[in-house]
């Protein structure tokens, strides 16, 4: 977990943006889990499209479009593919600040172009909205709107190295190979 160590992880911010009360396991599309938890998970997807909205983060309208089944297909909560299920689940609440913006950049990832400048485009807008989440969460006197800034770049900096460009490339090709396309 060197990517995201123990110091930029937090509690909800008071007053800033709400937690949400409880984490869905991420399951992998392919897998069968009950009905109980496709609603957790699909309520879960539309708060956070809910909540990017309200912050206005780029590509949360596209993001709104793409429709809630998309949505609840594409995200994986925070952290790459590779990460165990209930290691990506611990990840993603303690980062849960940033959900809003993991839930478009795993979207973006969703529909892959493939190329190089696609990949640099959806890592940057990934940074753009994890640093707004962390000025619309904590007044600039606050020692946790800093934390929160280190936190969104070292998420980008891990996204935009050679693991994020493998995963890119890799989602490149599901998506080509999919049978339904946005």
């Amino acid at each position: 977990m060197a990517a995201f160590p123990a110091f930029i992880c937090w509690n909800a911010p008071k007053g800033g943006a709400a937690a949400p009360k409880a984490v869905p396991v991420m399951q992998p599309a392919d897998q069968d889990f009950d009905m109980e938890a496709k609603t957790n998970n699909m309520v879960h997807v539309a708060g956070l499209i809910q909540e990017a909205l309200a912050a206005q983060l780029a590509g949360a309208g596209w993001v709104d479009e793409m429709g809630l089944t998309w949505c609840v297909e594409a995200y994986n909560g925070i952290g790459p593919e590779f990460l165990p299920p209930a290691l990506r689940e611990k990840v993603t609440k303690w980062l849960h600040l940033f959900e809003p913006a993991a839930l478009i950049h795993d979207a973006r990832n969703h529909v892959s172009d493939g190329s190089r400048a696609g990949f640099e485009r959806a890592n940057e807008e990934f940074l753009d909205n994890c640093l707004a989440l962390a000025n619309r969460a904590y007044p600039w006197y606050r020692w946790k709107r800093y934390r929160a800034r280190a936190a969104a770049w070292a998420m980008f900096e891990f996204v935009s190295g050679k693991p994020g460009w493998i995963a890119w490339l890799e989602a490149h090709e599901r998506f080509v190979n999919r049978k339904e396309k946005p």
